[in-house]
């Protein structure tokens, strides 16, 4: 390999991170604005559904950038390495010549052992995975279009019938908080919590799913008892529950 350091500076400028997202809004609002213009929408109700879109654009933009570095107004000044790429060069009759195949370095594959049913045992953890991913976006797609979902039982798959305008109150609340939800908890929740995958006798690998603890599952009951029956959080309970009732009967009858 041959490396060499640039004469020149490179000089890199930083932003804020929220200015970031509003910048990050602005290109997204744009974009739909000339999307609605050029299917044909009018002018006014273009402008007043991409306004609206930016405002749940830059909550789920501060949102996203909130994690990244926090950096300030500032100006950084480096000199680039570039490096060679390719074959590794040789010196042949005093003139430089480079192999057409590539170094590849040996890379042993990290071992993880997790305290199994009380023994050491050797597990392939999997964080991020197609199914994982997919799953999660089935679930935010289902929270989002939950009271449409139970309306369609009610009227039975009458896909006409609907009226998408009964949860309009659901849509305004979960439009934000669905990918909200899925930028600060979802990812993390890939990463904090892989899963894990051990080694039958036969070679096959399959999920190592624990046992649910009995004080876990007591705990919760006892929560969820507490919170629909001790006032005052059982009144914002059963208050929360009749108006999605409300929300699925107008959806299926209107």
């Amino acid at each position: 390999k041959v490396s060499v350091r640039a004469e020149k500076e490179s000089h890199y400028y930083f932003l804020p991170w929220w200015l970031k997202a509003i910048l990050s809004t602005a290109v997204i609002s744009a974009a739909a604005l000339a999307a609605f213009r050029g299917f044909g929408m009018a002018r006014q109700d273009s402008l007043l559904i991409a306004g609206l879109l930016a405002l749940v654009t830059l909550m789920i933009t501060l949102v996203a950038f909130s994690d990244t570095v926090r950096n300030k107004f500032r100006e950084s000044a480096q000199r680039r390495i570039f490096t060679s790429s390719g074959g590794p060069l040789r010196r042949v009759d005093g003139a430089l010549a480079r192999d057409a195949k590539a170094l590849k370095k040996e890379v042993t594959p990290p071992v993880f052992y997790e305290t199994l049913d009380g023994a050491p045992t050797w597990v392939k953890l999997v964080f991020s995975s197609p199914l994982r991913k997919g799953r999660m976006m089935l679930l935010a797609v289902l929270a989002l279009f939950l009271p449409v979902i139970i309306a369609l039982f009610l009227n039975g798959f009458d896909f006409r019938g609907l009226t998408l305008g009964g949860s309009a109150v659901w849509f305004c609340i979960m439009v934000p908080v669905v990918p909200i939800y899925l930028l600060k908890f979802g990812i993390v929740e890939l990463y904090k919590h892989p899963w894990v995958y051990i080694t039958d006798d036969d070679g096959r690998q399959r999920r190592f799913r624990k046992k649910p603890d009995p004080k876990t599952i007591r705990s919760a009951l006892s929560s969820v008892l507490m919170a629909m029956f001790i006032p005052p959080v059982s009144l914002a309970v059963w208050f929360g529950i009749i108006s999605f009732c409300v929300i699925c009967y107008l959806t299926a009858f209107g």
